[in-house]
């Protein structure tokens, strides 16, 4: 590979390929003056970015995002991989409305939570990683997973009925939207909680799935473009 660095246009957003016989330094700054190069291309662009060629870990792909947005408006809102390419870009681009309004002013955190974590946001919530058993995501506003759901997630936690969670996966009892509980037999519920309970539709196969509040009640079904 003679080039130091090819920007490739995904539908997810871009695919750098980086010569893997620089120096990490080098191609950081290689990378900087591609996307100067760029000029207004990206200007603005909320888009995922996936990488080749260099062997990254996971602190230099940080790094390289990090240079990225200092010079230049692009905003990486998150990492793919070749296996989570296809349920990520559901999530992420099948409906413009849902990505657009939690990302606006919502708190990104470029990592999965650890069991007993809690992560609190008042506006929205962007998880690029799972929450698994035992870890808490509270949010103001909606909660966008890009991972498993395991946890407990609240979203609309001020009283925001109109907040949904969303994840490439949900396998929990433990919803929350606004005041609306996730009623469980464990918990001994038997019938409609007062303030409504949780419909599962329970999808084939990892079917990126989506909670949210129709009629006094919190429905969890696969994520399409249809929702809206």
């Amino acid at each position: 590979m003679t080039q130091a660095v090819v920007i490739k246009s995904k539908s997810y957003g871009i695919h750098l390929v980086l010569n893997p016989e620089m120096e990490f330094h080098d191609l950081t700054q290689a990378v900087i003056a591609k996307f100067k190069e760029a000029g207004d291309f990206f200007k603005n662009a909320q888009i995922g970015i996936s990488f080749e060629g260099y062997d990254l870990t996971m602190e230099q792909e940080y790094e390289l995002i990090a240079a990225i947005e200092s010079y230049t408006s692009v905003n990486i809102i998150c990492i793919m991989e070749d296996n989570e390419i296809q349920q990520a870009c559901l999530l992420a681009e099948t409906e413009s409305y849902i990505r657009n309004k939690v990302a606006k002013n919502a708190i990104f955190h470029y990592s999965s939570l650890k069991p007993g974590e809690e992560l609190h946001s008042d506006t929205g919530l962007v998880i690029l990683g799972d929450v698994p058993a035992g870890a808490r995501a509270i949010a103001g506003g909606s909660i966008l997973i890009f991972g498993a759901l395991d946890g407990f997630a609240q979203a609309g936690a001020y009283g925001d009925s109109a907040a949904y969670i969303a994840a490439l996966s949900i396998d929990t009892g433990q919803l929350q939207i606004a005041n609306i509980l996730l009623i469980t037999q464990e918990n001994g519920g038997r019938g409609k909680h007062k303030s409504g309970f949780l419909r599962r539709k329970k999808p084939e196969g990892q079917t990126p799935q989506i909670a949210h509040v129709r009629d006094g009640h919190v429905i969890m079904e696969p994520y399409t473009k249809d929702l809206f």
